[in-house]
């Protein structure tokens, strides 16, 4: 069995795992021992307990610093056959080994490494020069007037027959349990943000293509744009993950979409500013108006199969199921 152990200076190890799991979910058996928060730590007690009790597994660890005291004491034990140690570590490269098999590799795992310093950047969001900035405006003009010309256009896909692998319902669009989770559940191809004000949002935009995992391409468009894009032939030879941050605006791509293979609510009603008191809670993540509530029974007589899960190791919940047990005192 794979077991990892973060052992870093001070509370690092708890938070990094508990920041990974809220990411990942608990994927893996996790090990943190937080050196030296206190005078009586005996940490190289805790080490020697935990490899004699996992002689027989497969052990990844995670310390924070490569010249700290946490590293060195745990030197020894890296030169054992089962145990792999990672140095200088970010959330990154947990989570890429939280997410590997049992029987992960060293050379998979410098993959990972490889992979996670080009998480290491500056954000650069400082004023475009004049010139580069007027080019940019243009191109927009350009584009605005594209879109609008097609908007003018009627389009009608009541007989859909675009097949799309997943949408999912989440206000953050492109997050960390996407991007890390969902896109290797789903085996995803590209990823399409059915969102207006992101679309017209060029820090927005800008921040969520960050978030996109290599390899995979992003599209990020407003709502109706993103219903042509799907209906496309050329996206139904994709594994394409669309992500919206309404149920309203998922009503009106499902149905508008001929064939969709997985259809998940995972986040929303978190950000919107109307208050909690006004909404039904499906769960913690999900927060509802009545008129959310109702295009949710819409969405789930289209498609029964819709589920409400944050990451693939969640239980999977039919919101269906959830619906009928909703107390529903406004006779919705």
């Amino acid at each position: 069995m794979k077991q990892i152990l973060i052992a870093t200076h001070g509370k690092m190890a708890s938070g990094i795992r508990y920041t990974a799991e809220l990411i990942v979910g608990q994927l893996a058996e996790i090990t943190t021992i937080d050196a030296y928060v206190t005078p009586e730590d005996n940490v190289e007690e805790q080490f020697k307990e935990f490899f004699e009790k996992h002689k027989e597994d497969r052990i990844i660890v995670f310390t924070d610093l490569m010249g700290g005291s946490v590293n060195q004491k745990l030197m020894e034990y890296a030169k054992q056959d089962n145990v792999t140690l990672v140095t200088g570590t970010n959330l990154p490269v947990l989570m890429q080994v939280m997410l590997a098999d049992d029987d992960v590799s060293e050379e998979e795992i410098e993959t990972y490494i490889e992979e996670a310093r080009g998480e290491l950047q500056m954000v650069q969001m400082h004023a475009k020069p004049k010139k580069e900035a007027d080019a940019a405006a243009q191109s927009q003009k350009k584009a605005a007037a594209v879109q609008e010309k097609k908007a003018a256009q009627p389009a009608n896909y009541e007989n859909s027959t675009a097949k799309i692998s997943a949408l999912r319902v989440d206000d953050r669009l492109i997050h960390g349990q996407v991007a890390m989770t969902w896109t290797k559940q789903l085996r995803v191809q590209g990823i399409v943000v059915a969102n207006d004000d992101a679309a017209n949002d060029d820090t927005q935009k800008m921040a969520l293509k960050m978030a996109v995992p290599g390899g995979i391409k992003a599209l990020i468009k407003p709502v109706d744009e993103a219903i042509r894009v799907l209906n496309d032939p050329r996206a139904s030879k994709m594994r394409i993950l669309v992500l919206t941050r309404t149920v309203k605006d998922a009503l009106k791509i499902r149905r508008q979409v001929g064939e969709i293979e997985f259809l998940n609510i995972g986040n929303t009603g978190r950000f919107d500013g109307i208050d909690v008191s006004e909404k039904q809670l499906l769960s913690p993540t999900i927060m509802l108006t009545d008129e959310e509530v109702q295009n949710l029974r819409e969405l789930v007589a289209i498609d029964p199969k819709t589920c409400m899960q944050q990451v693939p190791n969640d239980e999977q919940k039919l919101v269906k199921d959830v619906l009928d047990k909703l107390k529903d005192t406004k006779g919705l």
